[in-house]
């Protein structure tokens, strides 16, 4: 059988039938609201919760908070595309590209190859290049790997933030706004570009990377019509950068 990724048609089709303006201002809202509700109930969880925050250092139980709204707004995320996708009588599953099933082995060895050419290569220019905006953006997950938090860290950066924020931008909006004149890619160009500005934190470098990065889970989807392929990409690169920055930090 052929690689989907490279031979025969795009099997994207976008089944949503939300105003694409509607789902995008929708998309915004979410995900702007739910980080904040999440930070709020973190802070409160993770800050006044004696017996929660018993044996962490009084230096880490801040940034526990912050993991804990971060995976408490992920799963606010995820169950709002869910539901939305279901809302103007769309059917939850083909709106969000999840009805053909998980993909094969084979598929997906394929596209992490991609996907590793892609960003390695343009992670290491960077790192040779500007290795102080390299190191400027990895700084911030150094403490979150430290124990007692890198499990939490594990769950959200690894697992949670890939499901939610596929699930939300090319799932659920990209769905609404590849039924514009345009068709799928500048469809892809816009969910991309919104899913890139909650990343503005990064350096200038770090916000091209996500940019770059999302275009190629967007040419995942195009290609397989499948969100568990993004879904599946997104996640390794997390965890991969994760493991690499816990195994061998960087000076």
């Amino acid at each position: 059988m052929a690689n989907p990724l490279l031979a025969g048609p795009p099997r994207y089709t976008a089944h949503s039938a939300w105003p694409p303006l509607v789902a995008l201002v929708a998309a915004v809202v979410a995900q702007a609201g739910l980080q904040l509700l999440g930070g709020v109930l973190g802070a409160y969880v993770g800050g006044g919760d004696a017996q929660l925050m018993s044996g962490v250092p009084a230096a880490k139980q801040l940034l526990l908070a912050v993991l804990i709204f971060l995976a408490l707004s992920q799963v606010g995320v995820v169950a709002f595309a869910w539901w939305g996708a279901g809302l103007f009588g769309g059917e939850r599953r083909a709106v969000l590209q999840l009805q053909r099933g998980a993909p094969s082995v084979r598929d997906v060895v394929a596209a992490l190859v991609g996907l590793a050419l892609v960003l390695g290569t343009y992670n290491a220019l960077v790192y040779l290049i500007r290795p102080d905006l390299f190191m400027s953006d990895v700084a911030p997950f150094r403490p979150m790997l430290e124990a007692p938090l890198w499990p939490v860290t594990m769950l959200a950066v690894g697992i949670g933030a890939p499901l939610s924020e596929e699930f939300l931008f090319r799932g659920f909006l990209l769905s609404a706004l590849a039924r514009w004149r345009g068709g799928f890619w500048p469809a892809a160009l816009l969910a991309n570009a919104v899913w890139t500005s909650f990343h503005f934190g990064y350096s200038v470098a770090g916000v091209l990377e996500v940019f770059v990065g999302g275009l190629y889970l967007s040419w995942l989807l195009w290609r397989t019509g499948n969100l568990w392929m993004p879904i599946i990409a997104h996640a390794a690169t997390n965890i991969f950068f994760l493991a690499v920055l816990a195994l061998y930090p960087l000076p």
